[in-house]
């Protein structure tokens, strides 16, 4: 038989990407997909979504805690069949964790897991870094061809999906981090001001003071001058966008 999706299952990825409103949700509903594959009673399926980003390995849906804890194993040894995938661009397969011979640190680690084997699946995302779908389980030795085929398929249907949630957190993630820089300048920038009219300094001096005060505290400049802000009127500033 042929390793292809069906029209019906190619179709289910598509609506499952149009209907769903928010893409944590799509993300989750794709592992559950690719476990009811992997496994049609679901019962012992345990997939996983890893994405690399800014260089760090990061689950971004899992069928369960436990899948996620596995895919955690891999981050801290930094070595293992997700990371390889996700690095190589291959699937990468582990038919019995007991007598597999890669990657030692994370086959040591797993050693009291109940999951046997696992198929690491690359998705083929259009952004830096890279993906996996991981499928572990308890069962000993290889998975089908054909479930095989479908999985590396099921991949490349999901991975403009996948490309699109990475390219959104990314987005979240730089207005974040904007959004804490501004913060961070505003209670700066009043703290220096405070001091400038209780001491007469100018803006240059009262900076200067803030940067020794947090370099002799060991503490951002950020939270400094929040700590003379509360002493000068017990509250604290906020940045308001619009």
């Amino acid at each position: 038989m042929s390793g292809k999706l069906t029209n019906a299952q190619t179709e289910e990825l598509i609506d499952m990407l149009l209907l769903t409103p928010d893409m944590d949700i799509f993300l989750q509903r794709l592992v559950e997909v690719a476990g009811i594959e992997l496994d049609h009673t679901a019962t012992d399926a345990h997939c996983s979504v890893t994405v690399l980003r800014s260089r760090k390995p990061v689950t971004v849906a899992s069928t369960d805690p436990e899948t996620a804890a596995m895919d955690e194993v891999q981050y801290a040894s930094r070595q293992g069949p997700c990371m390889e995938a996700v690095v190589k661009k291959q699937v990468v397969e582990v038919t019995d964790f007991r007598t597999e011979t890669r990657w030692p640190k994370y086959i040591a680690a797993m050693s009291g897991s109940p999951m046997r084997s696992v198929l690491a699946v690359p998705i083929p995302i259009k952004t830096a870094g890279g993906a996996a779908l991981n499928c572990y389980s308890p069962h000993v030795g290889p998975v089908p061809e054909q479930t095989r085929n479908n999985l590396v398929d099921f991949t490349a249907v999901a991975a403009q999906a996948v490309t699109l949630s990475v390219m959104l957190q990314t987005q979240a993630d730089k207005s974040a981090d904007l959004a804490a820089a501004l913060e961070s300048r505003t209670a700066i920038d009043l703290a220096s001001g405070v001091m400038m009219a209780q001491t007469g300094c100018t803006q240059q001096e009262a900076v200067a003071i803030l940067m020794r005060a947090s370099s002799n505290r060991n503490e951002k400049m950020r939270d400094v001058a929040l700590s003379i802000l509360a002493r000068f009127n017990g509250t604290v500033p906020t940045t308001h966008f619009e």
